[in-house]
């Protein structure tokens, strides 16, 4: 079975999950806004509606069903308090339990990154600005890159490029309480879903 039909299984199956949820209560958690019986929020630079019979973007772009999967987990999955932010920066690899997804989100992410982008500094910048990315100051990397993928999951792009004695290297950082919002798979999912975005 494709992932196309086991995202749409999925979300399916959090859709109903969804109906016996109060919006409301969760809106400030989540960083999103209720209103008319909805909940709005942002995913990267987009607009969320999210609703008891589905999550649509409000610009009318199409969403993939692994991101709609992703969108209904974060929802499904919210803390009942805001837990104790976290400032400390940690690599997928660092979360628990994420050994078995390791490989596949770096062959879906930071490689894509090195071989899209090494030797073409410039493009990248321009594709991070083009996706609501802001540039924060490195004296480790060539270029680093702050994005919301949602309102409580900051991602940060480490790159430097290619020179005479190395290759290019790319790496994603995430906040260390992300997995109080999303759990595994879907935190690869944002990853990926950005590494797509920047490489179109």
């Amino acid at each position: 079975m494709g992932d196309s039909k086991i995202f749409d299984q999925k979300y399916d199956e959090c859709l109903s999950q969804m109906k016996e949820i109060d919006f409301a209560k969760r809106a400030d958690i989540l960083g999103g806004q209720y209103k008319d019986h909805s909940l709005i929020f942002s995913f990267f630079n987009r607009r969320i509606k999210v609703t008891k019979d589905g999550i649509s973007d409000i610009d009318n772009r199409d969403l993939t069903f692994a991101i709609k999967f992703l969108l209904c987990q974060y929802i499904i999955l919210c803390p009942e308090k805001l837990p104790a932010k976290s400032s400390k920066l940690v690599t997928f690899r660092e979360f628990k339990d994420s050994g078995p997804l390791f490989s596949r989100f770096t062959s879906n992410t930071n490689k894509i990154i090195e071989t899209s982008f090494s030797g073409d500094l410039a493009k990248l910048e321009k594709q991070c600005l083009e996706l609501d990315g802001m540039i924060m100051e490195s004296a480790s990397y060539d270029l680093t890159m702050r994005f919301k993928a949602l309102h409580r999951i900051p991602i940060i792009l480490n790159f430097n490029d290619r020179d005479d004695l190395m290759p290019a290297t790319a790496g994603f950082l995430y906040h260390g309480d992300a997995q109080q919002y999303l759990d595994l798979e879907c935190l690869s999912i944002t990853c990926t879903y950005l590494t797509g975005q920047l490489i179109n």
